[in-house]
């Protein structure tokens, strides 16, 4: 059998299901099937997270790659993440929004995984706009 990709998101908070309902709400139930979710509560431990990490993890192969977004930098659940890299074919991105878990379930499982990695960050980078600015470079009657 071949490596797979994997997709997964973890956050504080209910926020990485969350996005992946809104991720189906837009591209279908489909678009989220198989996606590995954390949710970390306030009261779990390290090793608590580590756990859940682990639970979805066992479900992939060991050649898998596994592309994790994660809510915020410096985070419980990435740095818990981070401590995998190296030990699994994960691929780590933080920072996650609708727009790149989109972009994320919607490649095409084909594409380089690393390209794809790349592709995120910058959609990442460039879903993030001042509309006041650019409303303001383009004019009122313009439309953005």
């Amino acid at each position: 059998m071949s490596a797979m990709r994997h997709f997964l998101t973890a956050s504080h908070g209910p926020l990485a299901g969350a996005i992946l309902k809104s991720a189906a709400f837009i591209g279908g139930e489909d678009v989220i099937a198989g996606v590995g979710v954390i949710e970390v509560l306030m009261e779990d431990s390290g090793d608590t997270i580590r756990e859940r990490v682990e639970s979805v993890f066992s479900a992939y192969g060991e050649e898998d790659e596994i592309i994790a977004m994660t809510d915020v930098f410096g985070g419980n659940v990435t740095n818990i993440l981070t401590e995998y890299i190296g030990r699994k074919r994960l691929h780590l991105i933080t920072g996650m929004n609708l727009a790149m878990v989109l972009e994320a379930l919607l490649s095409d499982p084909s594409m380089d995984t690393q390209a794809l990695v790349d592709q995120l960050c910058r959609s990442g980078r460039e879903g993030v706009k001042h509309v006041n600015c650019l409303m303001e470079e383009k004019g009122e009657e313009e439309e953005i």
